[in-house]
């Protein structure tokens, strides 16, 4: 029984990720369009500002519990 992978960018499970190394690192993707705006975001430099707001995002949700 194959495990779910989690999404590299938008968190989503799949079964059959798309995989690609970047960096030395093998990350998974749900799809290939994923993958495609990782490596934009990335290229532009704009992938740690990315993950700091979905990150203050989840915990403005959750002190609003």
């Amino acid at each position: 029984m194959v495990e779910p992978i989690k999404c590299e960018h938008c968190g989503a499970e799949t079964k059959h990720p798309v995989t690609k190394v970047i960096d030395g690192k093998t990350l998974h993707f749900c799809c290939g369009g994923c993958l495609q705006v990782y490596e934009f975001l990335r290229e532009e430099g704009l992938l740690e500002q990315v993950n700091a707001e979905e990150e203050a995002a989840k915990r403005s949700a959750q002190n609003k519990r």
